[in-house]
């Protein structure tokens, strides 16, 4: 997962704050079938290491068959064991680096805070997200793009304004999990209007 100024917005979708990971297999599999993904992040909440392990179990090869990152919230210890490309955490990054597999992804949310996202870029984070989306998000966006090198994440977002702002990636605002056909339909049109905003 890596940003290219000349390239389209891609697509990162992130999960429900629960699931039962046999049936969500299936849509994620729709999911990132039906657009260009470049990743996906597990997001449980309230849910044990074996709940994590068993998600990750039916999920990672999923995403791994179609070349889209596979990314935790959080849990950085269980990043090597599951096999997940790397954990997205919120705010600064600080050791959590060392926590990591050497070549694994390292996110940072930084919510609307221009400080909070410099401090993570700093401290060797491979992308930023901004978010939730309004006039300001458009305009932490923007200014990324013009001073900064890592990737930027509009989080979530309209597809095609996120993409005009100057989002590397974009989380799109609704996605209809667990139903495969529905979630499939909704990346597909995030998909469309990314494109359709087009190259930057």
């Amino acid at each position: 997962m890596s940003g290219d100024t000349q390239a389209a917005c891609r697509l990162y979708l992130v999960s429900p704050p629960a699931l039962e990971p046999a049936g969500f297999a299936d849509a994620l599999a729709a999911a990132l079938d039906a657009g260009d993904v470049a990743c996906f992040l597990l997001a449980l909440e309230g849910a044990d290491d074996a709940m994590w392990r068993s998600a990750c179990e039916r999920l990672v090869p999923v995403a791994r068959s179609r070349d889209v990152a596979f990314l935790l919230k959080d849990r950085l210890a269980l990043v090597r064991e599951t096999g997940a490309d790397g954990s997205h955490i919120d705010g600064d990054p600080g050791d959590a680096r060392e926590q990591l597999p050497e070549d694994a992804i390292l996110g940072a949310g930084c919510g609307l805070s221009r400080h909070a996202a410099m401090i993570a870029g700093e401290a060797g984070a491979d992308y930023v997200a901004f978010g939730p989306w309004g006039t300001e998000c458009a305009d932490h966006l923007t200014w990324w793009q013009a001073v900064m090198e890592p990737p930027c994440v509009a989080w979530p977002a309209p597809a095609a304004d996120a993409a005009g702002a100057g989002a590397d990636f974009v989380v799109p605002d609704t996605l209809f999990w667990p139903d495969p056909v529905a979630v499939q339909a909704q990346v597909r049109e995030a998909a469309a209007a990314v494109a359709k905003a087009g190259t930057r």
